[in-house]
């Protein structure tokens, strides 16, 4: 994260954790004449477009009040079913669950996983895959979703 998102996440984050939810991510884009700005957020009861309204609205009172963009737009919503990974926390969270995973640098000449989330370790990730178990270092994810059954 860069320094703005840094500061945005921990913002909201502060507000909306006293209404049940969480930031999953911040992810700012500077791709076109202005920046896009995409939220991401959860909660354990789901998110409602309520909660999604409101995380907008407050950001969108941090991002003035902070002078961070003249001119932006802004998208906040939930995970999804096919929900991606961004932490060892997420791991945590999803123990148990499938997921998709691609890597930065191949284990045994292969960079894309799939499997069941079994252990999380000192910055590990034990997978059960169909027929074997990996160990995959956390910094070694590049990309980690959740698939569906």
């Amino acid at each position: 994260m860069n320094e703005i998102e840094e500061k945005l996440f921990k913002a909201l984050e502060e507000v909306i954790c006293t209404k049940g939810m969480r930031i999953v991510n911040i992810n700012i884009s500077n791709s076109s004449s202005s920046p896009s700005i995409k939220v991401i957020i959860d909660a354990a009861r789901g998110i409602s477009i309520d909660d999604c309204s409101f995380t907008s609205r407050l950001a969108d009172d941090l991002i003035k009040i902070n002078g961070y963009f003249d001119d932006y737009d802004i998208e906040v919503s939930s995970p999804g079913i096919n929900r991606q990974l961004f932490s060892l926390n997420d791991f945590i969270l999803y123990k148990g669950f499938i997921v998709k995973i691609k890597l930065k640098s191949a284990i045994s000449n292969q960079k894309n996983f799939i499997g069941k989330i079994r252990e999380i370790d000192a910055g590990n990730i034990k997978l059960e895959l169909d027929d074997s178990e990996i160990t995959i270092d956390f910094k070694n994810i590049k990309k980690a979703n959740i698939q569906e059954i």
